[in-house]
């Protein structure tokens, strides 16, 4: 059902971004991804030409508002729809207040919610060709109220709040151009493999979420039909610090 899609993803150049990358371009889908660097945006697509798929990288800087403009014009075309957006990108930023300087904590809040809300509304034309597109947000247990958790940083908080708020908002709007928005909000998880993972005898809450999890979810959201919109998804797991804990 994804096959023949196209899919911009953010972040592509490592960890999740890559991963969800190549399991995409394993369906089938033609995938256009960004990088901070131009070199780990093109290791994913080595990945993927090796498998016979298609991508293609670009260095996009999700802090700075001209590198996004610069790779949204590069993505979109009178002809060609975009099919999937997944706004995978953010940066980690942990430890209390004080401890981190004015610049990384603009760069946090600019890469998890600046970066992704300008992105989007700049793509909005090439959504808007396909007959039936999808943006899938990964935002994070810290963007669910109450949550306090973790070792993040007061700024990644306030940018997952904030990427939280934008996709509740946007989901109502694009769901009168039939456009689908989902927010995720994993806990803390891992990439182990990107082969399929085989499931052993764990217990919940044994070990961290696995990537290959959250990407069988958002294959399942992708190919609902349209009368189908799952707006949001909570996943319940331990976090880093819990597994920390329970550890003798």
């Amino acid at each position: 059902m994804l096959k023949g899609k196209r899919a911009v993803i953010t972040g592509g150049g490592r960890d999740f971004g890559q991963a969800i990358a190549v399991w995409l371009a394993r369906e089938g889908v033609e995938v256009d991804l960004c990088a901070r660097k131009i070199t780990d945006a093109k290791a994913t697509c080595d990945i993927i030409h090796s498998e016979g798929g298609i991508a293609r990288g670009y260095e996009c800087d999700m802090t700075q508002p001209d590198s996004i403009s610069r790779f949204s014009a590069a993505l979109l075309h009178p002809q060609k729809a975009i099919d999937i957006l997944i706004l995978s990108a953010a940066q980690w930023l942990e430890g209390e207040l004080e401890e981190q300087t004015p610049a990384e904590i603009i760069s946090t809040i600019n890469a998890g919610l600046t970066g992704p809300v300008l992105l989007t509304q700049a793509l909005l034309p090439g959504l808007r060709l396909s007959s039936g597109a999808d943006i899938v947000t990964i935002v994070s247990s810290c963007g669910i109220p109450q949550f306090t958790d973790s070792v993040a940083h007061p700024a990644f908080f306030a940018s997952k709040h904030g990427i939280s708020g934008f996709s509740q908002k946007l989901a109502g709007q694009m769901a009168q151009e039939n456009i689908r928005l989902t927010a995720l909000y994993p806990p803390d998880f891992e990439i182990t493999s990107l082969q399929a993972s085989t499931t052993g005898n764990e217990r919940m809450g044994e070990n961290l979420l696995n990537g290959q999890s959250l990407w069988e979810t958002i294959r399942f959201v992708l190919t609902q039909p349209r009368s189908c919109h799952i707006s949001t998804i909570y996943f319940q797991g331990p976090t880093r610090q819990a597994l920390s804990r329970s550890t003798p």
